[in-house]
């Protein structure tokens, strides 16, 4: 097989109700465009079966790479591992719900063509969400991109940090690789703004929008959204003349401990 211009990585916690689904729509849609690509699915700590109906599809299917860890990673750890992989010119992060149709997917890989990060918008003028979160996902959602907005101010413009659906180019991935380290949720933040303080452009492209509520994760959203505050925190750290202090121990240790307690 010849090297893939696209590689689409997708990051799978306990996904064996919809990763199949999710799998035969992309295999038969790329199928029918004239480009390589390949799925690596980076299935993170699962123990639902996940890991047995990858690996059965890939018997068949050459362009499907399963990576299986035991110890779950987070979101943006197994990303990051899906990047380590990946051999495409355009890495396409897209979340194990295919939440987008194919075709807007498409789309995006063709806008970063010329930009070094492209960000699938549910925020923006010519996006449209089928359908929606529940309310308070919505309330979390808009609480955090204001503290992003607040604490980032290159970020005062990006309208949907959180949306799972991204692309980037291998160029862009070099420049930034050694500054992606947060590996929960805020890990889309993390890459976003290190992107742009790399010099890279970042386009925001409205895509059609559907929220699996039925098979919705996301659970302790109170906890999940502490996590967060203290990811973001530690990233400000990180690019602010403080950075230093994250090399001592005991900041370390302490930052570990909240995070662990939430």
């Amino acid at each position: 097989m010849a090297s893939p211009e696209i590689s689409i990585i997708i990051p799978a916690y306990n996904e064996a109700k919809r990763i199949e689904y999710t799998l035969r729509s992309l295999i038969s849609f790329f199928d029918e465009q004239a480009v390589e690509y390949e799925i690596i699915v980076v299935m993170d700590g699962c123990d639902d079966g996940t890991d047995k109906i990858v690996l059965r599809m890939a018997e068949y299917h050459d362009r499907l790479i399963p990576l299986s860890y035991p110890r779950k990673l987070g979101k943006g750890g197994a990303l990051i591992k899906g990047f380590q992989h990946a051999r495409g010119e355009y890495l396409v992060m897209l979340d194990a719900d295919n939440p987008i149709p194919s075709v807007d997917l498409f789309r995006l890989i063709r806008e970063a063509e010329d930009c070094g990060l492209v960000i699938g918008s549910r925020y923006v003028d010519d996006s449209k969400i089928v359908v929606g979160e529940p309310v308070l996902r919505i309330i979390l959602s808009r609480v955090f991109n204001l503290l992003v907005r607040l604490m980032f101010r290159e970020l005062r413009e990006i309208k949907d940090t959180q949306c799972g659906v991204k692309v980037l180019k291998r160029e862009t991935l070099k420049r930034i690789c050694e500054k992606l380290f947060i590996t929960d949720y805020v890990f889309d933040v993390n890459l976003i703004y290190s992107t742009i303080r790399s010099g890279f452009d970042v386009k925001e492209v409205g895509v059609t929008w559907r929220h699996d509520r039925e098979l919705s994760k996301i659970r302790g959203l109170l906890k999940v959204s502490i996590r967060m505050l203290l990811s973001l925190i530690r990233l400000r750290i990180y690019y602010s003349r403080f950075k230093p202090i994250l090399e001592f121990k005991l900041i370390r240790r302490l930052l570990g401990s909240l995070y662990r307690r939430f």
